[in-house]
């Protein structure tokens, strides 16, 4: 079923944020918000979807040392 909903954009840009970080589309995010808050269990499609991540192969493994890195620089 289809259905229109008004939100602040405030709300909407932290749903989406949300929505993404658990690997999920909007409507899902707030179908299953909406089965929780009304006692309903989620259907089992809805299970976070996990990220494989590219490996980077080493000549050297076990060398790297970050213990000098700043890793706020990358969230600036």
């Amino acid at each position: 079923m289809r259905a229109t909903v008004e939100l602040p954009e405030s709300v909407y840009r932290r749903t989406e944020q949300a929505a993404r970080a658990r690997g999920l589309s909007v409507d899902e995010l707030i179908s299953g918000v909406l089965e929780q808050e009304l006692g309903e269990e989620p259907p089992a499609t809805q299970t976070p979807k996990y990220v494989t991540l590219p490996l980077i192969h080493s000549k050297n493994p076990g060398t790297l040392d970050l213990s000098d890195f700043d890793f706020d620089d990358l969230l600036a």
